[in-house]
């Protein structure tokens, strides 16, 4: 896989548990959401897919999101995430992909001092699934999918690159995501990580980028 990076150009990072990682009680919230929709919630993606469209989705989303404002003081930044962005910011063009709100997602990069490195930031109120948001990036910018790479910490990330025909970089923050992965066999099309500082070192060996 690191054979087809020298061509990269852009970076597609996702949010939550990639760059940072914010404390939301899920359990909490798919309680809340199963109050709301009369049915047990086990997967707030899969909802979100389901509700796309719907007046339900724009409820679903604002319950969520405050759940998600309220875990902000306990964010925690993620292998020094915002000094590694800014030098890749330098070589490449950056863009984020999320399943948060929008709201949530620039209260998060205004935070810890980002917003300004993203080209294109897509959140949940324009897409409802990581696929989508990928096209919608690639169309708002033009970029050819050759030279774009997503960077995310679940399969889901890499399934949703390889269908719009990007690169994929897999970083393992759980060791049950690798094992999917190597389950559906796509460990040979995966940039496998094990932290950002790791991704930031194979891009310097391809761009002989400074870190200091």
């Amino acid at each position: 896989m690191q054979k087809t990076i020298s061509n990269i150009r852009n970076l597609i990072f996702d949010l939550d548990e990639t760059l940072i990682l914010l404390p939301v009680d899920w359990s909490l919230v798919y309680r809340e959401l199963g109050r709301l929709l009369g049915r047990e919630v086990s997967s707030f993606t899969t909802t979100l897919s389901a509700l796309w469209g719907s007046e339900l989705y724009g409820e679903v989303s604002r319950l969520v999101e405050k759940y998600e404002l309220e875990s902000l003081n306990g964010l925690i930044v993620l292998d020094d995430s915002p000094r590694i962005l800014r030098k890749l910011w330098e070589n490449y063009e950056l863009n984020l992909t999320s399943l948060q709100s929008r709201r949530s997602i620039e209260s998060v990069l205004n935070l810890i001092g980002v917003r300004e490195l993203f080209k294109v930031v897509v959140s949940r109120d324009e897409q409802p699934t990581r696929s989508g948001q990928i096209k919608l990036v690639l169309s708002i910018e033009g970029y050819k999918a050759s030279e774009t790479m997503m960077v995310g910490d679940r399969v889901n990330d890499v399934l949703s690159a390889l269908e719009n025909n990007c690169k994929a970089a897999l970083l393992v923050r759980r060791a049950s995501e690798l094992e999917n992965l190597r389950k559906l066999g796509l460990e040979s099309e995966t940039l496998i990580l094990n932290s950002l500082m790791e991704f930031y070192s194979i891009l310097n060996r391809e761009k002989r980028i400074e870190f200091k």
